[in-house]
């Protein structure tokens, strides 16, 4: 046998075989970097309350005053008033600092200090430490614009509030936001939001200009 008994099989192509080429190295660093941020948030998070799911605050409930044992007698004497009235209060008081980690640390940060070209600090803010009317304003009904936060412009929008947080929880949150972060402002009543609803109602988000020639500059 001799080569020409194969020729039928010479002029037959190639069998095809799997290309080489590498991955390209754009995609293997997205990759790298989408590993490091997911391990990095997972460790950022770690010892953090979990605030999923209905974030409002539970309506306070009458309690029973504590009774102290008499040690001598064996026999319980309720508390004072002024200690249970204490007790309800402190159980009516929203948590701020909770509400702020749920509704407003992912575009301000836990820090305070907000995101460059994106979202302001609240940290040092003039507005947040400005007259109460201001922050209220801003946070029950959103704002839409320009605005210009510790020397820096920022475009965006600031989603409204007023149907989410109820009157306590905005002046819980804003309360909390005044005092950190080198914050020193007063702390906001749950009367001035309502001042503020029978004042404007419900309306669009404000501008900044808006928010000078209503309040003033803050």
């Amino acid at each position: 046998m001799n080569q020409h008994d194969h020729r039928a099989q010479f002029r037959e192509a190639p069998e095809p075989e799997e290309g080489t080429r590498a991955t390209p190295k754009i995609v293997l660093v997205w990759i790298a970097l989408l590993i490091v941020w997911g391990v990095g948030y997972y460790a950022w998070q770690i010892g953090k309350p979990m605030l999923g799911g209905d974030s409002r605050s539970a309506v306070a409930t009458m309690q029973q005053a504590p009774k102290s044992a008499d040690t001598n007698t064996g026999s319980g004497a309720e508390a004072p008033a002024s200690a249970v009235a204490d007790s309800n209060t402190a159980a009516a008081k929203p948590d701020g600092k909770a509400i702020y980690s749920a509704q407003c640390s992912a575009c301000h940060q836990a820090n305070g200090q907000g995101v460059p070209g994106a979202f302001p600090p609240l940290a040092g803010s003039e507005w947040l430490v400005a007259d109460a009317t201001i922050p209220v304003a801003i946070v029950h009904d959103g704002l839409q614009g320009k605005i210009e936060v510790s020397g820096n412009s920022f475009q965006g929008v600031m989603p409204k509030f007023g149907g989410t947080l109820s009157n306590a929880e905005m002046a819980a949150v804003l309360s909390y936001a005044r005092s950190e972060w080198g914050n020193s402002a007063s702390e906001i009543d749950p009367a001035a939001v309502t001042e503020h609803v029978e004042r404007f109602g419900k309306r669009g988000d404000w501008s900044a200009k808006e928010l000078k020639e209503v309040f003033g500059e803050p």
